[in-house]
């Protein structure tokens, strides 16, 4: 009766087994993948957006958005420099024509979502039909993607342009393999256009090209990548940014003024280079992108070369440490450790039956592994509670009231969290405080706008009682400013000019 029953069994999962190797599946699985993915990937996004927890890098991007369907030059207030300096990233454009429809701060999110969910598709595409894995192993590498740490700190960390590049690069890798040309330098053109030192990553899949004996166009690529990048960073940068690149700063234990130096001094201190290469801070890093994944790119190292250069600068650049800070810098080197991963199974398994058969312990490993190190280090673990994100407080409550009272054409310094609200308009800075209370900055605060909003949330850990009445006496010393609005610790001041033109009453008259 037993022996009876384990056939029965083995009979259907055989049955099931062969539908799932169809031509069928393979053409509607992953696109039901995406439609599930986009939709967790948007809901996670949207709700940290509605609790009012995004920061000034993403009003940022919103004021270049707006600022470019309003018909100006994107040079963005926040930024204090145009957006095209930062990273030449110019696919901003057709989604700023969008933000003309839909709302800025949803577009973006929803776009990013789904440029995350997008990369399925080359995934599967590459798993099946590059590395002839069954579809276990290939429904395996989604689901780590799908937890992947890093995929889900770009998801959350406001929106990066760059993020766009990742279902590109994905699936000009895939259309490299199958030699389909157009359709390659398409996706490569594109993905340069979402920032210009991917011409880097570029150019490393050149050379990946080359190990594959693919000669022409490894030749082609790597020249394409490194002309895109030296054009870009020697030329087109500089010329939104009054001849300066942008990124030298972050550079500067190598040289400074220009990217000669930097590249100068790595040249001739490769100790320093190397030291802060391996440092303690980014070994963990690269220990963090490699374990979820069982360090299984390792197996196929080749296919990690193309990000292996920019993943460098971007480990030795002084920039805001943090992994909702550092997610961008995450995204090419992203990419291609899925790419070696997929190569890497392959290699562990044997063929049967034309299909790359993969030892079950290594993906039931693989998932095993995938799972603890996106509960323990995700920014979305169940430990982070997101299925409580998107409730709103008090204080978020008083921003939103309080973005509804400033007008369109207002000259506006406000505190981190409520710039997000206030994207959409011409004039508007960001207001920082130190840690502790200088006494000319209330002065500083109110220079040059006719509204400055103060959030008591923001105010650093420095600052005793005293100081913050102190702070607030300075803004309105000989009728300077006028408190309008004040509400669970979110304050609004303006000029009487102002407050006149606006109807406003004044609280502190009051």
């Amino acid at each position: 009766m037993t022996l009876h029953w384990r056939k029965r069994l083995e009979y259907r999962l055989l049955k099931w087994q062969a539908r799932f190797e169809s031509a069928a599946f393979d053409r509607f699985f992953p696109w039901c993948c995406v439609v599930v993915l986009w939709t967790i990937f948007a809901l996670l996004a949207l709700a940290r957006s509605r609790e009012l927890s995004q920061d000034a890098g993403l009003a940022a991007i919103m004021q270049s958005v707006w600022l470019i369907g309003e018909g100006f030059t994107p040079d963005a207030s926040l930024l204090g420099q145009n957006y095209l300096s930062l990273q030449g990233g110019y696919l901003i454009y057709p989604i700023a024509g969008l933000t003309k429809l839909f709302p800025t701060a949803i577009t973006l999110i929803i776009i990013q979502a789904g440029a995350l969910a997008l990369a399925v598709v080359p995934l599967w595409r590459m798993s099946r039909n590059m590395a002839q894995l069954r579809t276990g192993a290939s429904t395996a590498i989604i689901i780590v993607y799908s937890l992947y740490s890093a995929v889900h700190a770009v998801n959350i960390a406001g929106f990066h342009l760059e993020s766009l590049a990742i279902p590109l690069l994905f699936s000009a890798v895939h259309s490299g393999f199958s030699e389909k040309t157009l359709r390659y330098w398409i996706l490569i053109t594109i993905a340069l256009l979402t920032r210009a030192d991917l011409g880097l990553a570029i150019a490393g899949l050149g050379i990946l090209w080359l190990l594959e004996g693919k000669k022409k166009i490894g030749y082609q690529t790597l020249s394409l990548g490194v002309a895109w990048a030296t054009i870009f960073i020697l030329g087109v940068q500089p010329l939104y940014n009054a001849g300066h690149y942008p990124h030298v700063g972050v550079f500067s234990d190598y040289g400074s003024g220009n990217p000669f130096s930097v590249v100068w001094g790595i040249v001739i201190s490769p100790l320093v280079f190397l030291s802060e290469l391996l440092s303690e801070a980014n070994f963990l890093v690269g220990v963090s992108l490699l374990a979820p994944v069982l360090f299984l790119p390792v197996v196929a190292p080749r296919y990690l070369i193309p990000a292996l250069p920019l993943f460098a600068m971007y480990l030795t650049a002084d920039v805001q440490k943090g992994e909702l800070n550092e997610a961008s810098q995450t995204i090419p080197i992203t990419v291609f450790i899925f790419v070696a991963l997929i190569f890497a199974l392959a290699k562990t398994g044997s063929i049967i039956v034309q299909r790359v058969n993969v030892d079950r312990a290594i993906i039931g490993a693989l998932l095993f592994t995938s799972v603890v190190f996106f509960t323990a280090n995700s920014v979305t673990s169940p430990y982070e509670e997101p299925w409580a994100w998107g409730r709103q407080n008090p204080v978020d409550i008083a921003r939103l009231e309080l973005a509804e009272l400033v007008p369109d054409d207002a000259v506006v310094r406000a505190s981190e969290k409520m710039l997000p609200l206030l994207s959409e308009r011409i004039a508007l800075l960001e207001f920082l405080p130190p840690s502790e209370y200088d006494d000319r900055l209330g002065g500083d605060a109110v220079r040059n706008v006719n509204w400055f909003i103060f959030d008591r949330s923001e105010v650093p850990a420095g600052w005793i009682g005293v100081d913050i009445l102190d702070f607030q006496a300075d803004i309105r010393v000989g009728q300077r400013f006028v408190q309008v609005y004040s509400n669970a610790g979110i304050e609004a001041y303006v000029t009487p000019a102002e407050a006149e033109r606006q109807g406003l009453v004044s609280l502190t008259q009051e």
